[in-house]
């Protein structure tokens, strides 16, 4: 994903009930949580799994929620009598990719936490992860965006961490009320400006899936990269509207990107922007009066669509210890940890339960983010995305006028079947 980030802002504070996190299997009215050490049903479940094994586990999640990590880890350890070793990655020069070159030579953790769904693709086809065993995973606690997200060819693989979602900032002072058409939508820009990285597929999505396009077809969980909806006539129409901010509204130049668009939000110049919740603390540190409101009805009266990212965990397929770091993933995915993970880090959580929770509805911004995911769709994960994010620098000729949204739009599928094949997938 192009724009994940980690945010790390105070919300209201979070009071999580007393008790370790140990056990694997589900509680709490079949949530994903782990009961407390002293539960029978924690002590069953520990005596199940055999004893005196050691789980590494590699987190790509830094900051207070890799704290967060290694106290659930090593509160399950005990409860198993098991060790567990987390190591921090997330710094780790040579990114996700990382995982796949050492897993291949034998080399890899045991459970890898905090990979984004869209790199599950190409590890998953390439035999890296272990699919999700039967009654690890209750689909039915998450909304059915963030269970396709997690699906590779119609099967899991992961288990959701945290979600992210773009929606857009509001200066309160310049705009007291977040616009839910677009006609108000446009109002509010004309007068106070607004401003995202145009030109950047992940943030454009919104308005392109609003208007019917797609990346890859959905075909009941398996997405066919032979089939690419990003010349339709609804995608057609949303590069129009695209090219229409900066010709027709003149809310941005052509040469807007992110940084700039950012710079001016936090400078008061705009009254609305584009992002997700990695940029929150900036924003406060601004000083800005803000608001965050999901995306208003588009022209054609439907709902904008921007991407959804999911956080996930799952277990190395050539791990020795399987049962055991499934118990763990259910442990470091469970409510009580999606909660520690929200109260420390502001993670937006993945299960609806804790999305409910008063903890998540009393913050108005994540409320906002919350009610977005609605209508987000998942990043195609599929290893064949990689050719379409290579050839997205054609949004900047439609946005600048330099070929016609129609001619664009046959370019960018081009381009992208042309990096496909190039890939030999």
């Amino acid at each position: 994903m192009r724009r994940w980030g980690i945010v790390s802002t105070g919300v209201a504070a979070l009071v999580l009930a007393g008790g370790a996190i140990a056990g694997c299997g589900t509680s709490n009215g079949g949530q994903n949580t782990s009961p407390s050490t002293s539960s029978s049903s924690a002590k069953g479940e520990a005596s199940a799994l055999p004893k005196g094994q050691t789980i590494t586990v590699w987190s790509w999640q830094t900051g207070p929620e890799l704290q967060d990590v290694k106290q659930i880890a090593a509160q399950w350890a005990k409860a198993h009598g098991d060790k567990v070793i987390v190591v921090d990655q997330s710094s780790n020069p040579k990114g996700f990719q990382f995982y796949a070159t050492a897993a291949r030579t034998g080399k890899g953790p045991d459970v890898v936490f905090g990979m984004p769904h869209d790199n599950n693709g190409v590890f998953a086809e390439e035999g890296l992860m272990a699919p999700v065993p039967s009654g690890v995973l209750n689909t039915g606690l998450y909304a059915p965006n963030t269970i396709d997200a997690i699906k590779v060819n119609g099967t899991m693989y992961s288990v959701p961490v945290s979600v992210q979602v773009a929606a857009i900032y509001y200066n309160k002072k310049l705009v007291p009320q977040p616009p839910q058409t677009w006609a108000e939508f446009v109002k509010d820009a004309n007068a106070h400006g607004f401003m995202y990285d145009q030109a950047n597929l992940y943030f454009d999505y919104a308005i392109i899936g609003g208007y019917g396009g797609y990346v890859f077809k959905d075909n009941n969980g398996t997405l066919d990269p032979n089939n690419i909806g990003l010349d339709t006539p609804g995608a057609v129409q949303a590069y129009t509207l695209m090219r229409d901010m900066v010709s027709k509204y003149h809310w941005m130049t052509p040469s807007t990107n992110g940084s700039i668009a950012k710079a001016e939000f936090l400078a008061g110049k705009i009254g609305m922007y584009v992002s997700g919740p990695w940029d929150t603390a900036d924003i406060e540190k601004a000083k800005i009066d803000f608001g965050v409101t999901p995306w208003p009805t588009l022209p054609n009266g439907k709902h904008a669509t921007p991407f959804l990212g999911v956080i996930t965990a799952f277990v190395n397929k050539e791990s020795k210890t399987q049962a055991a770091d499934w118990s763990l993933v259910q442990a470091l995915t469970s409510a009580q940890a999606q909660q520690m993970y929200f109260r420390d880090s502001q993670q937006i959580p993945a299960l609806l339960s804790v999305q409910r929770s008063s903890a998540v509805q009393s913050s108005p911004t994540f409320k906002a983010f919350v009610e977005q995911l609605r209508y987000a769709v998942p990043m195609p994960n599929i290893p064949q995305m990689q050719a379409v994010w290579q050839a997205m620098s054609i949004l900047q000729n439609i946005i600048a006028g330099k070929v016609s949204p129609e001619q664009g739009a046959k370019d960018f599928v081009q381009n992208i079947q042309k990096g496909i094949m190039a890939q030999g997938s």
